[in-house]
């Protein structure tokens, strides 16, 4: 299974994202799993090896779990051998055009898509550019991901009220269940303690709200 975690605005959350689903799937017994950082900033690089990455580095972080830098955005399969891993995560930049090119060289399963309380009005207002495009690849290319819009502290409503006013959106399109509204709290883990969340108090029920995104169970 290949994911990316995408969105055509900065700081919506799609480090954080990336970083928790990698996580959930790292948990989980007899699987590896592959975290691909294609942003030049290397945030999810940075949280696993606390260092900046070597041009096209792979870094196994544990027994579960690998990362591999590719700032340059090139094919998978010319960096890595697909078979080697169950699932694989892919971290991007904002430019919707590098996002673009991922979709068609990689062809991901599931496209998860964050919006957070802080960025919501430019993250709900550029939806349309994203979903727009991926309807558009897939009545060119019959390419038809499952794509899911994850609530980080918003309300599932909210993301529904905006997504009736977008005409073109591709057919498997769904909102999440909501993540509580722990952006600040987030952000320390990420970006300062290099944790996940869910290793905080009264933070553990993290854990299911990121495993719900891909219907994963803890093993």
């Amino acid at each position: 299974m290949i994911i990316l975690c995408t969105h055509n605005s900065g700081g919506v959350g799609k480090t954080t994202l990336a970083i928790h689903t990698a996580g959930v799937l790292a948990s989980q017994v007899g699987r590896t799993t592959l975290l691909i950082d294609c942003d030049d900033q290397a945030d999810s690089w940075q949280f696993y090896a606390k260092r900046m990455p070597n041009d096209k580095e792979l870094l196994k972080v544990g027994d579960r779990l690998s990362i591999l830098d590719n700032q340059k955005r090139e094919k998978i399969t010319n960096l890595v051998n697909l078979e080697e891993y169950d699932h694989i995560v892919i971290d991007i930049d904002s430019e919707f055009l590098n996002t673009l090119q991922i979709i068609l060289t990689n062809d991901p399963d599931i496209i998860l898509i964050p919006v957070n309380k802080s960025q919501r009005r430019k993250a709900l207002n550029k939806l349309d550019i994203v979903l727009s495009a991926m309807s558009k690849l897939e009545s060119k290319y019959g390419y038809s991901p499952k794509v899911i819009i994850v609530p980080l502290g918003v309300t599932q409503e909210l993301i529904l009220e905006r997504l009736e006013k977008i005409n073109n959106k591709p057919q498997s399109c769904s909102v999440a269940l909501p993540i509580r509204d722990l952006e600040d709290e987030m952000s320390l883990a990420v970006y300062e303690d290099r944790n996940y969340i869910w290793n905080y108090t009264d933070c553990q029920d993290l854990y299911q709200a990121f495993s719900l995104l891909l219907e994963i169970e803890r093993i």
